[in-house]
């Protein structure tokens, strides 16, 4: 491919999903206010709202008791994570067979490289409808669509489009797209970034882009100066598909930061579960669990732990994971991204066999 060739990056992100998945399982649900989470009499927590119950104030992460006071009518229903994944899969497997290149970010949230394909942006517009249209017609799914040149434009339009929009930004009109939007609307900023950043006096990204580079990392130190370029619409991260059998990981990004102690402790086993399911289904087991945590601020922290025995046990896993969550989290810090790993591989040894090493 000729290394000039624009590129062509849609961010696919399945609008409420589980909601959305609840409702197709159940479309008596449809138009309802539906909470999905644990109880409210006992410290649950809001894994996801439906845009009904979010016109009451109600999002993940909140405290179920709160979010039945925001929302006296909302339907409280128990999170079915194995039917999630399900649908999860068959979206990934209709963006596969658009372009080879897909990234999945979150159960609900892929980047998809459509440049091998398109030669023209309407023609990666042209495949991009395809495939929301085929979520929505064929899987009975909502999805929201970015298309720009870049995985950082193609993340912001996708969300100035949220729900089932669909938003083009075109070479060259990056910078110009962004320069409207409040300093939060750019990943990359949390909430104490960004109240630095207003009490400066800077309240558009496009403020930020123009001021001198001096001046943002006087706010932000230097860290306002990758600021600033992805202020400007600049991102030349790849598309990012893989696979090493090396390890086995899954994580999640949360719609909102996550500070409960509980919430994120049911996170780490839940990911733990996934981590040693795909090592069983496999024939793998492992010797070393890693812990991956990203805060508010984007800063991401990796701790890891081995074992003398290698295992795909759920609950060593799920330990090694609560452990090293216990050991390097510093309670009331936001999370934004929390993943569980598993490497130093083998393949479970079978009768008569020696074990190998991958």
């Amino acid at each position: 491919m000729d290394a000039d060739k624009k590129r062509f990056v849609a961010l696919v992100d399945l609008d409420a999903f589980y909601a959305s998945v609840e409702t197709l399982d159940d479309p008596t649900l449809a138009g309802k206010p539906l909470l999905i989470g644990g109880s409210p009499t006992s410290r649950g927590v809001v894994a996801a709202a439906s845009y009904e119950a979010r016109k009451y104030g109600c999002h993940s992460a909140m405290p179920m008791s709160r979010a039945v006071k925001l929302c006296p009518t909302a339907i409280i229903i128990s999170p079915h994570f194995p039917l999630y994944r399900e649908h999860s899969q068959k979206v990934m497997d209709v963006l596969r067979r658009e372009s080879a290149l897909v990234q999945q970010m979150s159960i609900d949230e892929a980047y998809v490289d459509l440049t091998p394909m398109a030669e023209t942006i309407e023609e990666a517009e042209g495949l991009a409808h395809r495939m929301q249209g085929r979520i929505r017609l064929d899987l009975g799914l909502p999805a929201s669509v970015g298309l720009a040149s870049n995985k950082l434009i193609a993340k912001v339009a996708c969300e100035t489009g949220k729900p089932q929009g669909f938003v083009v930004v075109r070479h060259g009109d990056e910078s110009a797209f962004l320069a409207d939007l409040e300093v939060r609307a750019l990943p990359g900023i949390g909430p104490q970034s960004a109240q630095k950043l207003r009490n400066s006096g800077f309240a558009t990204l496009g403020q930020i882009a123009d001021a001198p580079l001096q001046t943002i990392m006087a706010v932000l130190g230097p860290y306002g100066a990758l600021i600033q370029r992805r202020a400007r619409g600049e991102d030349s991260s790849p598309i990012s598909t893989d696979r090493d059998t090396k390890s086995v990981s899954a994580e999640e990004t949360f719609a909102e930061d996550v500070t409960d102690p509980q919430a994120l402790a049911d996170e780490a086993a839940r990911l733990a579960g996934r981590v040693a399911k795909s090592l069983s289904d496999h024939g793998l087991v492992a010797r070393t669990v890693t812990l991956k945590l990203r805060n508010a601020e984007f800063l991401t922290i990796t701790r890891s732990t081995s074992r003398d025995r290698s295992t795909a046990d759920v609950e060593a896993i799920a330990a090694d994971a609560l452990h090293l969550l216990h050991a390097n989290w510093t309670e009331g810090d936001p999370v934004r991204l929390i993943g569980v790993g598993a490497s130093n591989l083998r393949l479970v040894r079978a009768p008569g066999q020696l074990a190998m090493d991958i």
